[in-house]
């Protein structure tokens, strides 16, 4: 089998191609591709009518080299890369007699004879491209001729480029392109990448190159001297002018693109256009065009313009209305602003194009009218309701307004990639045509339900065209959160239906790891989120256990401190019974003396019958300096004595308790002693009136209060209440007591 396949490539690439053994050659269907420095060994096969020469030797051409075989007057393309030979020699095209196209390039070439192209009666298209040392006038000579009389299509990019000087495209120039004593029907001219030193509107109309040529190409030209560029007729014929990116002089460049309100009779040259590309020539201003805010009247110019683009200019601000004739709102189409420093655009600016289907303003900084302006941004392309293509990528947006695209029903495409949106919550449910929505590198880490929901009513909507949707290279989160596992398996479940882009640019982030959406990230994060499941249960469970068993260990040492505090109550209630209890006394009254009246004739005498009858007892239980203290001792020693000897001190507070000193001593010695302490106000006193001590006692703790009535007064809380708080904290005070005593013991031992 191998044997035989290589035997019949063998005999065709013999049937196609065949040459010396210098040459070679590479033969696809009716192409043949040779590298030779001379072409005249060559034999062709029948059916080639394209052929490419490369590494051709210039200097070894004649007028023979092609007239000699009779097969290349089949050839209808001749491309010709030729690296030797400074000129051009007389009639070396002789025999191409049913050549159409001819593209020749010398680097290395100064000079050709004035019938180079003698015999070429037939070709249609002249790519004289990068023949930059080439002369210019010697060139013109061969177009003066009457040879190439259907001529069509020209080329002469990058002529006589390698040096410093210009060309003069003037009425000579022009006219030898359209031919001397032979008018040619040149319909296609590039002149690009070359120095004009001087260039002449008013020669290419006197040549009549107006009747015939559609598209001039002028890209990366330099233009020192511009003559005749306001023409007081129209160029009929010319339907597309492209001066992109070429370096005009300064009164071109505020003509061309500041000064759009100017006179429509200075324009009437440029009225059949219908294609305007003048990109990048706001980049040799000193300033960005067009920010001002003017409004341009064109309404009495006939423009014929389908597309415009500017873009590369350093334009800031479109802040401009500008009214059209009718025939121009009716005729333009396309329009890019794309690649420009574009901050706002009025509305006002992109309305009278209501027919517009294309429209670029990608490569912007369109972010700071969505930030500062929304309610204008949101209504930018509202009277373009027949646009199909839409691009606002790279423009760093962070949200887009939610009816933006309301009035837009014909999109097709609609581009908003490279920008900063975190979420989709504009609304795009009308957009029924679209065929490519692109959202691609954008700050959105999930989709949420009602998005997702109106993409895929979407999708199904658009039955007569297939909807594809590029949501690659987002942040996407792989968490166990629901929005987050949700997108994943939405963007997995629908990557064949309209979800597109390569598979590799779907990532999404699990715990700092990156993983690829449809390799093992939903496995992964479903993992993941399965043991994140029965930590976050048994972290559940546990936390439950845990404050059920708190709870009942604090119920449990309730129940017992109850229990233990009632047994306590029940032994201190028996050892005062019968006389066995450690103190004396169980609380030590001290009162003014000022308020002795009331103290010693109603509340002692109350508060000691009560304590009695808690307590079961007859013994006196409450100690009072005016009954207790030694007659001859120190009231200092008496005070400590007493407080030393009772369980519990209350202080019957007064004003003017506050203000005796031996007072103060006996709150300052039972603080000291760190005894409970009960405040007993026998009146109103403002804690400003209380000493330090007293002041922070009676805002720590509860306190009893005297209250005068017409039955004499009476305690609140009552003295039931009072008297269970007395023996209460004679409880907790005999505990505090104990407790220190074990310790005691045990540091002792």
């Amino acid at each position: 089998m191998y044997p035989t396949v290589a035997l019949s490539l063998t005999v065709c690439m013999f049937i196609a191609c065949s040459s010396a053994c210098s040459t070679s050659c590479v033969c696809i269907k009716d192409k043949a591709t040779c590298r030779t420095p001379d072409p005249s060994g060559l034999v062709l096969s029948e059916h080639i009518r394209e052929v490419v020469l490369q590494d051709l030797n210039a200097s070894l051409l004649t007028n023979n080299t092609f007239s000699a075989n009779s097969q290349w007057s089949q050839i209808e393309t001749l491309e010709i890369w030729a690296n030797g030979g400074e000129s051009l020699g007389s009639r070396v095209f002789t025999g191409l007699s049913g050549l159409t196209y001819l593209g020749y390039h010398n680097e290395h070439m100064f000079y050709m004879e004035y019938d180079a192209f003698y015999g070429l009666d037939h070709l249609k298209e002249l790519d004289f491209s990068t023949n930059i040392r080439l002369q210019t006038m010697s060139f013109l000579i061969s177009m003066y001729s009457k040879n190439l009389p259907r001529l069509n299509k020209l080329t002469l990019t990058g002529l006589h480029s390698y040096y410093v000087e210009t060309i003069n495209a003037d009425y000579n120039f022009f006219q030898s392109i359209a031919g001397l004593d032979i008018q040619r029907n040149i319909t296609y001219l590039d002149i690009s990448n070359v120095t004009f030193g001087e260039f002449n509107f008013q020669a290419f109309i006197q040549n009549g190159l107006c009747d015939s040529v559609h598209k001039v190409y002028l890209r990366y030209a330099t233009f020192l001297n511009i003559q005749g560029y306001v023409a007081e007729e129209t160029c009929s014929s010319l339907e597309v002018l492209d001066i992109s990116d070429s370096l005009l002089p300064n009164i071109m460049l505020d003509f061309t693109i500041s000064k759009i309100d100017f006179l429509c009779r200075l324009t009437m040259f440029y009225f059949n256009i219908e294609e305007l590309y003048i990109n990048g020539l706001g980049k040799y201003m000193m300033t960005p065009p067009l920010q001002d805010d003017r409004d341009g009247d064109l309404s009495s110019c006939p423009y014929k313009m389908r597309k415009l683009s500017l873009e590369n200019n350093l334009i800031k601000r479109l802040n401009y209305t500008v009214k059209l004739h009718n025939d121009t709102q009716k005729t333009m189409e396309w329009i890019s602003l794309a690649g420009n420093i574009l901050e706002f655009i009025s509305p006002l600016f992109l309305s009278p194009s209501f027919n517009l289907k294309y429209l670029d303003l990608s490569s912007n900084q369109l972010h700071k009218m969505q930030e500062h302006y929304e309610d204008m941004f949101e209504l930018l392309i509202q009277n373009n309701t027949k646009l199909n293509v839409l691009k606002l990528n790279r423009n760093g947006i962070a949200r887009i307004p939610s009816n933006m695209f309301l009035t837009n029903t014909e999109l097709e495409v609609l581009d908003l990639s490279d920008n900063n949106l975190s979420s989709l919550d504009f609304n795009i449910g009308r957009l029924t045509n679209l065929k490519v929505l692109n959202l691609s590198y954008n700050a959105i880490s999930y989709i949420d339900a009602q998005t997702r929901d109106t993409m895929e009513q979407l999708a199904a909507a658009t039955n007569s065209h297939k909807l594809r949707i590029d949501l690659s290279n987002m942040p996407y989160i792989c968490s166990c959160d629901d929005n987050h596992m949700e997108t994943i398996q939405w963007i997995h479940r629908n990557l064949d239906t309209f979800i597109t882009s390569p598979r590799e640019d779907y990532m999404c982030t699990l715990q700092d790891e990156r993983l690829y959406i449809f390799q093992n990230a939903l496995e992964k994060t479903k993992s993941y989120c399965r043991v994140q499941r029965v930590k976050r249960d048994l972290a559940i469970s546990l936390s439950i256990v845990c404050v059920f068993l708190l709870i009942g260990i604090a119920v449990f040492l309730k129940i017992q401190g109850i229990r233990r505090r009632q047994r306590e109550r029940k032994n201190l209630l028996s050892q005062i019974e019968v006389g066995e209890f450690p103190k004396k006394f169980l609380a030590f009254l001290s009162f003014s003396s000022d308020d002795a009246e009331l103290v010693v004739n109603t509340i002692l005498p109350r508060l000691n019958s009560e304590l009695q009858l808690k307590t079961g007892t007859s013994r006196v239980l409450v100690c009072s300096g005016d009954r207790h203290f030694r007659p001859g001792y120190a009231l200092g020693e008496e005070i400590i004595r007493c407080i030393e000897d009772s369980a519990v001190t209350i202080l019957a507070v007064s004003k003017n308790f506050c203000q005796k000193e031996w007072c103060r001593k006996e709150v300052q010695e039972t603080y000291d002693q760190n005894k409970p302490i009960v405040l007993l106000l026998l009146e109103r006193v403002e804690p400003d009136e209380m000493g330090k001590v007293l002041r922070k006692l009676f805002s720590r703790y509860a306190h009893a209060s005297w209250i005068s009535d017409s039955n004499g007064g009476h305690m609140e809380p009552d003295w039931s209440i009072l008297c269970d708080a007395l023996l209460d904290l004679t409880v907790e005070q005999s505990e505090k007591n104990t407790f220190k005593l074990k310790w005691l013991n045990w540091f002792s031992s």
